[in-house]
């Protein structure tokens, strides 16, 4: 399960973290030293190190965060 969501649902660039803050998508943060997850919910504020849920600031270099990746734009002809 965690393997499906590194590679589907992990939040890495600002992009990715734009498009879950502005549609309001809940995501969830993973401490992977812990092995659990810390905390889930709307993104409150976010800039380059830091983001927040519920009020908790969350280091982006030190937890793991799952949501919607923003979607690439089609191709036009």
């Amino acid at each position: 399960m965690i393997l499906t969501k590194l590679t589907n649902k992990s939040l890495v660039t600002d992009q990715d973290v734009s498009f879950n803050y502005r549609l309001g998508i809940p995501v969830e943060v993973f401490d992977s030293e812990q092995g659990k997850t810390v905390a889930f919910g709307q993104i409150e504020a976010y800039n380059e190190q830091l983001i927040h849920i519920h009020g908790s600031p969350f280091c982006r270099s030190s937890y793991l965060f799952f949501g919607q990746p923003a979607q690439p734009a089609p191709a036009s002809c």
